[in-house]
């Protein structure tokens, strides 16, 4: 809109926008259009007042100043470190585990292969801030650490992320050679993501994958840990690899978080909160697509299948939960399981309960983190399939059971937002689901 700096301070004050970011066109301009009439005093006011509001309501008048302290009074304390461990470890999402190859076997002579093994640079991902490589700790580092014996690490880089330079390939076979399993750390440069970082393809470099094809020759089982700050193209990796570990870039403690799944000292509980497609050309592709008019096969890929190399909320874990009768408890105590032909039928002001019951039915402790969904197949405003409405994350022990619950309010949790942003529940059916279970609602 603006053909220079002024022009666009003014443009962009008198709309609304309070505070500038970074560029310094306020500093430079607002004083010159307040003075020339072209921005109102009471204009400035506004803006002044909504700013020093909020200071006041956090509290920087009463104290403006901050402490001065050493940096090791303040950063990569103990906790603090134990905290970013769990962050990064509870982040990680078990894509694939044919066989049950991880967690790794006691004793087991490992094959360390990969660029990203002794990276730190990059696990610290592409809005790393004021952090250091310095302060982190490597994949193999980590495993080392905290192995204590039980692994025997053959180490070999293989390849860089991407080039052309295939005589790292001797030395891995050669490692793969000497161990019964195979981790192979591929992934992204913390550059390749992230804002002003477009790429035309999200597949790994050609290098990586060749690597990949080369080490099956071993017959070695392999695991496959990918290092990524968004989706990445799967369709080759997965069908060669016997699992897969989506560790993302992780931060200062890389190597503990990745070392402690590898080892199962911690059971995976992450869930993707982004969709992984399957391949570049699948993109856009989000769990909640609005619905479509089309049927049957209209609209689907001729060359690819339609449907996501990994879904939303998808995540595995090294146990096994089994989920109960998906439940509804109306006002007055009422119960309702989850089946057409028991549509509970409310008001748009009545509040309710869903609740369902899940078991750990492995020999392992884990967290599971039940979704909750709901879908409005019919509106006057076309609405996704389905929409995440809550969710919870708990640790359950094996053998046991925990009981989830959402506590639905329906214009919050049912209704929509108009064009004037307002909110609103229409008359008809609604669904709330979980997994492949659902119960049937009917405001009227």
């Amino acid at each position: 809109m603006a053909p220079d700096r002024k022009t666009a301070t003014l443009y962009a004050f008198n709309a609304g926008l309070d505070m500038d970011m970074v560029d310094n066109c306020y500093r430079e301009n607002l004083a010159d259009l307040v003075s020339e009439g072209l921005v109102a005093q009471e204009r400035l006011d506004d803006a002044v007042r909504r700013i020093l509001r909020l200071k006041f309501m956090l509290g920087l008048f009463e104290n403006p100043y901050t402490a001065e302290t050493e940096a090791k009074e303040r950063f990569l304390l103990p906790e603090y470190l134990e905290t970013a461990e769990q962050l990064a470890q509870e982040s990680m999402v078990l894509l694939k585990n044919d066989k049950n190859l991880l967690p790794l076997k006691k004793s087991s002579k490992i094959a360390l292969i990969g660029p990203i093994v002794k990276n730190r640079f990059d696990m610290l991902g592409s809005w790393e801030g004021r952090g250091s490589e310095d302060d982190v700790i490597s994949i193999y580092d980590g495993i080392l650490v905290s192995k204590e014996g039980e692994f025997e690490v053959n180490y070999a880089k293989g390849c860089d992320f991407d080039g052309e330079d295939t005589s790292g390939f001797p030395e891995a076979m050669a490692a793969a050679s000497k161990s019964d399993v195979i981790v192979l750390c591929l992934g992204e440069k913390r550059a390749w993501s992230g804002e002003n970082a477009s790429r035309s393809t999200i597949a790994l470099p050609e290098i990586q994958e060749q690597l990949l094809v080369e080490l099956k020759k071993s017959g070695k089982p392999i695991a496959v840990l990918i290092s990524s700050g968004r989706p990445v193209d799967l369709s080759r990796i997965a069908p060669m690899a016997d699992a897969m570990l989506e560790i993302w870039q992780p931060g200062v403690m890389a190597g503990p978080a990745t070392a402690g799944i590898l080892s199962g000292k911690y059971n995976p509980s992450g869930k993707l909160a982004v969709t992984f497609p399957y391949s570049t050309g699948q993109i856009p592709i989000y769990y909640n697509h609005r619905n479509s008019g089309r049927t049957g096969a209209q609209g689907e890929y001729q060359d690819i299948q339609s449907t996501p190399m990994f879904e939303f909320g998808y995540g595995l874990s090294y146990t096994d939960f089994h989920y109960g009768p998906l439940t509804a408890t109306l006002p007055g105590g009422r119960t309702a399981s989850g089946t057409e032909d028991d549509t509970i039928e409310i008001s748009s002001g009545q509040k309710f309960t869903a609740q369902i019951t899940v078991t750990n039915t492995g020999d392992k402790d884990g967290k599971e983190t039940v979704q909750w969904y709901i879908c409005d197949p019919y509106c006057t405003i076309t609405r996704p399939v389905k929409e995440l409405k809550h969710f919870e994350k708990h640790m359950i022990k094996a053998g046991e059971s925990r009981t989830f619950t959402f506590e639905i309010e329906p214009l919050r949790d049912l209704g929509f937002v108009n064009e004037d942003g307002e909110r609103f529940l229409e008359k008809g059916d609604y669904y709330i689901m979980v997994q492949n279970q659902r119960i049937k609602i009917r405001i009227i």
